[in-house]
């Protein structure tokens, strides 16, 4: 491989699954950012300087900004393109309702979920609910010029971060209540489906929108993820998500590839998910995140199995690895490598956003880890 590969290069090698100079490193997508805190703290470790502003203005999640600079330092392979959807507009300061109708309260460096406006509808008010109409919330003149930016530098690979936070089947869940929209899934699997059917809707318009702006020029196209696992088993059974879920994902991604054939699909499912890996693969798919480090999921196992229809992008612990020592993130580092770089197919970042028990000193280790350990031979 020659010594003058990009970036781009780089991680377009790896999802072809061939292997680059080394493993390709991301952060900061719709699934592997810093939390606000996380960030500052790192501004400061890196002396970089103030924050910049938030990209989501109404700072509507925990997660509300990026910043070029940071991954500079870092250097990660990946930037991103966002729609603006996720900007949900504003409410008074300590409670905001998104362009779902979901309320949302600040709880200390935290915002949760305090109201599930579909909770107790029938089928015939559900669908009379006022579902968001996607033209009202995109911000496209900032996609266009956060687009032009990236493509006149032209050497990091381009993603597309998720037009939602979450898919179809949490978002159903914040819609209806969870415990009742996981009731409903059991006793009244036509009011789950309908839900389900309503929010694929709009995520398909969405990125039908999104993707007739970026598509032509992006190498990644995140699509909203949805966590099916628990830390010991599947949230639902296998039954349930080939009957309800996995039509949805296959009619989000059915049309990107309409629209490309060749444009990397990435989604993010979290916890034991290894009985429903073979039909994730069938929603067309194309690259699984963040591959978390849980002790029922046989990882190596996936790889062998799936490593030929999937490219793996995480697999970093969070929960002992990241806030430990420098010398814990080093050997977590060497771990992943060891398990998803053989042959290509992998793209190093942390299993999940990156939270304020994460010293600054770590983010840094992960890293220079990568590109010290990440060297194919």
């Amino acid at each position: 491989m020659s010594e003058s590969i990009t970036s781009r290069d780089r991680v377009l090698t790896a999802l072809h699954h061939d292997e680059p100079d080394r493993v390709p490193m991301a952060l900061w997508g719709s699934y592997y950012t810093l939390q606000d805190e996380t960030y500052f703290k790192i501004l400061e470790h890196l002396d970089l300087g103030d924050p910049l502003p938030p990209f989501r203005r109404y700072k509507t999640r925990n997660s509300n900004y990026y910043d070029d600079r940071v991954l500079e330092r870092l250097g990660t392979d990946t930037r991103y393109v966002w729609s603006g959807f996720t900007d949900l507009g504003g409410a008074p300061p300590d409670t905001l309702i998104d362009a779902w109708g979901v309320q949302w309260q600040r709880m200390g460096p935290n915002i949760t979920s305090v109201g599930a406006p579909l909770a107790g509808l029938t089928a015939e008010q559900i669908e009379a609910y006022a579902w968001p109409v996607p033209e009202d919330y995109l911000t496209l003149d900032l996609l266009r010029e956060r687009l032009t930016m990236l493509k006149r530098e032209g050497t990091h690979a381009i993603v597309a971060r998720a037009v939602n936070s979450y898919g179809p089947f949490e978002q159903a869940a914040e819609l209806r209540g969870r415990e009742q929209f996981y009731m409903d899934m059991v006793l009244e699997p036509e009011i789950a489906h309908l839900i389900i059917e309503k929010v694929t809707d709009v995520i398909v318009r969405l990125n039908e929108i999104y993707i007739n702006e970026c598509g032509k020029d992006i190498d990644i196209f995140e699509i909203p993820g949805d966590d099916y696992g628990g830390t010991e088993d599947l949230l639902i059974s296998p039954k349930s998500f080939d009957e309800l879920l996995k039509p949805a994902l296959k009619r989000i991604v059915s049309p990107i590839k309409q629209y490309r054939s060749d444009l990397f699909v990435a989604f993010h499912t979290d916890g034991v998910i290894m009985k429903i890996v073979d039909s994730l693969c069938d929603t067309g798919i194309d690259i699984l995140n963040p591959l978390e480090p849980l002790p029922v999921n046989d990882w190596e196992e996936i790889k062998r199995s799936y490593g030929d229809r999937l490219s793996f992008m995480g697999g970093i612990d969070l929960k002992r690895a990241m806030p430990g020592s420098v010398k814990d993130v080093e050997e977590d580092v060497k771990r992943c490598i060891r398990t998803f770089a053989h042959g290509g197919g992998y793209i190093l970042t942390p299993a999940n956003h990156l939270q304020t028990d994460v010293p600054p000193e770590n983010i840094v280790a992960l890293y220079d880890s990568c590109r010290k350990h990440g060297v194919y031979a």
